[in-house]
């Protein structure tokens, strides 16, 4: 428990320090299939270059109708469906050369009215995943700070940093899935707990049912044991009175021997089923004792299941906290 504890504490500290890191971009030089060229970079904590590549397929086609209408005509040319049909058909295909990932003629209206092709590559850190975008007018010149005006350079870095924070928002998703999903497998461990537990007390139910039930037939069997006195008390009387060597003598002889051998019999019985109750009785007190471990196991399970559970808030927190 205190290494849980230690561990927990650890998760939070990480978690806290992650939650108040803002995503930035810069603008610099950077190698790229063409050269060295002007690049947007994003750093998107704790991601892997394979988490991030779907992201972006997603990212670049999230346009407005007449944008997706537009990139059509750009790339296809036929623009005479129903903007619905449009819309499902209009997707932008996003290349993998190498490791670069391409995509050709995409209009985004809050950058420039122009079309764009927008090369992306990704380099995995330690921290990492730094995702580098150079912009190009569709087989043109790469867009620098020499060919474009400032607001739109700033609006080409808000472009990528909204993708940086959704990036890594995704990530974090995944991490609160996962945190999720251990939660889930340890309140299945309380579950088989608790479960293990009521068998238990069944166990006892059943026992203390059976234990009655023999001392029912303790008591009966010691019933039997008193009219069994009486009747050979009473031969024992008769049998005083009958003359040796006579028929009468040897039957009456045999019937008290017979007598002796029932109460033996009945004696066996009872002791049969002390012992049974013994037997019942140790297994009433391994199931009692089962359930005290499994109550200490419970309150350490609850322990750790809340130590997961603020995991999970906290990596929500750290989610709501990127900016």
């Amino acid at each position: 428990m205190k290494h849980f504890y230690i561990l927990t504490a650890f998760l939070s500290i990480t978690i806290l320090a992650h939650s108040q890191q803002k995503i930035e971009v810069e603008i610099g030089q950077k190698h790229m299939s063409k050269g060295e060229q002007t690049a947007i970079t994003v750093l998107i904590p704790e991601a892997k270059p394979n988490d991030i590549e779907p992201v972006w397929k997603k990212y670049v086609n999230n346009r407005s109708i007449g944008e997706r209408v537009g990139n059509l005509a750009t790339q296809i040319g036929n623009i005479f469906k129903s903007d619905e049909k449009q819309v499902n058909r209009d997707k932008l295909k996003v290349e993998k050369i190498g490791d670069e990932l391409f995509v050709k003629s995409i209009e985004q209206a809050i950058i420039t009215k122009h079309s764009m092709d927008i090369y992306a590559r990704m380099v995995e850190l330690p921290e990492g995943c730094q995702f580098n975008t150079f912009f190009q007018y569709t087989d043109s010149a790469f867009i620098n700070e020499s060919n474009a005006d400032p607001e739109q350079i700033q609006n080409m870095k808000s472009y990528i940093r909204d993708f940086g924070v959704i990036a890594y928002q995704g990530v974090v998703d995944g991490q609160i899935k996962e945190a999720k999903k251990e939660v889930s497998r340890q309140e299945d461990v309380l579950k088989d707990i608790e479960s293990d537990s009521k068998k238990e007390e069944k166990i006892i139910a059943r026992c203390e049912t059976d234990i009655q039930e023999y001392n029912a037939g303790i008591f009966e069997v010691e019933n039997d044991i008193v009219r069994l006195d009486e009747a050979i008390t009473a031969n024992k009387v008769a049998f005083a009175t009958l003359t040796k060597k006579t028929p009468e003598y040897d039957i009456a002889k045999k019937a008290l021997k017979d007598l002796a051998k029932e109460k033996s019999k009945y004696f066996n019985k009872i002791k049969s089923l002390k012992s049974k109750i013994k037997s019942k009785e140790m297994d009433i007190k391994s199931a009692k004792g089962t359930i005290t471990q499994n109550d200490l196991k419970l309150n350490n399970q609850q322990a750790v299941i809340s130590g997961k559970q603020k995991i999970v808030d906290q990596l929500i927190e750290k989610k709501a906290a990127i900016q």
